[in-house]
């Protein structure tokens, strides 16, 4: 009940879906859910609804590296103004009372502008004829890979921000070219910090974690924390307060250290969303897997770029 309360929700959020009409009527005529409800033992299409839901939401679970890395802020808007405080803002209050205060923020508007779908349909034929598992693991597959393409943005955008951006002013050079040493990552910490961020996250390819297991001062720095998952890249902390995210989308030349609070924010306007889908035309029915959000940094200085690792 609690996928089927979740997909429900999501739905009735979206003023261009209807719950009735574009889902539980939809699933009625549609092979691929008839098959769920019957080799699931399910009483009605609603838990069938629910229980594709599910399969999907847990396969990206599996691959949500990118969340990670960034604030995720639910909207319901195309577009969000985010209002940033300007540092030293503050002023002292005199005895005659009167504020005298210039512009405090800056504003940044971050567009909702990226949709991308997934559609898990086949013929009535193979449906009818396949196992129950292939058709479940072609609906993981499809959310696993959404959950990349969100990975790949959240990568893109960081690695869009020019040099002169950064935290510092300028990317750093690893001290050892081709080799990533504990060295440099103290270089990108101490950048971050200089500019009045708390880094608390380290991106890199695993190309460039290898470099970091044989340097002894990572080593003794290094340790597994209760939030470590390892399968999904997620892998501990340093003694400098930075959980460790690896990823083979992200540059293996380059690694990205940042506030993640602060750096860059992602408007998750939908979701990974799973909905009956057919294609008349080529006589398939199945699943359509979605998301929709919008990307944007908001304090460049909190991310240090080292490069040539």
């Amino acid at each position: 009940m609690d996928s089927v309360n979740s997909l429900k929700e999501a739905v009735e959020r979206d003023p261009d879906l209807d719950w009735e009409a574009d889902f539980l009527k939809r699933a009625r005529g549609n092979a691929f859910y008839q098959k769920v409800m019957k080799e699931a033992l399910l009483s009605d299409m609603a838990q069938a609804l629910g229980r594709v839901h599910e399969v999907a939401i847990e396969a990206a679970k599996r691959m949500a590296v990118g969340r990670e890395i960034i604030w995720v802020l639910p909207t319901d808007q195309p577009l969000q103004r985010i209002y940033l405080a300007k540092r030293g803002s503050v002023v002292r209050v005199g005895e005659t009372g009167g504020l005298e205060m210039g512009e405090r923020f800056t504003k940044v508007d971050i567009e909702v502008d990226r949709e991308y779908v997934y559609d898990a349909c086949f013929t009535r034929s193979y449906i009818e004829d396949v196992p129950f598992p292939v058709l479940e693991r072609a609906v993981a597959d499809g959310a696993q890979l959404l959950e990349e393409q969100l990975t790949k943005d959240i990568l893109s955008l960081y690695e869009g921000v020019a040099a002169a951006d950064l935290a510092g002013g300028s990317e750093i050079s690893a001290a050892a070219a081709g080799t990533l040493s504990w060295a440099d990552i103290v270089a990108g910490w101490n950048a971050v910090r200089k500019e009045g961020w708390n880094p608390d996250t380290i991106v890199m390819h695993p190309d460039q974690y290898a470099d970091l297991w044989n340097d002894d001062k990572f080593i003794h720095s290094f340790y597994f924390g209760e939030l470590a998952d390892v399968r999904r890249g997620i892998l501990g902390e340093t003694y400098l307060g930075m959980k460790i995210v690896v990823t083979d989308l992200a540059t293996p030349t380059k690694v990205h250290i940042l506030d993640s609070k602060v750096a860059g924010i992602c408007l998750m306007r939908r979701d990974i969303l799973t909905q009956p889908y057919e294609i008349p035309k080529e006589m398939r029915e199945g699943v359509l897997l979605s998301i929709r959000y919008g990307l944007g940094t908001l304090r460049t200085t909190a991310i240090a770029r080292i490069t040539g690792a």
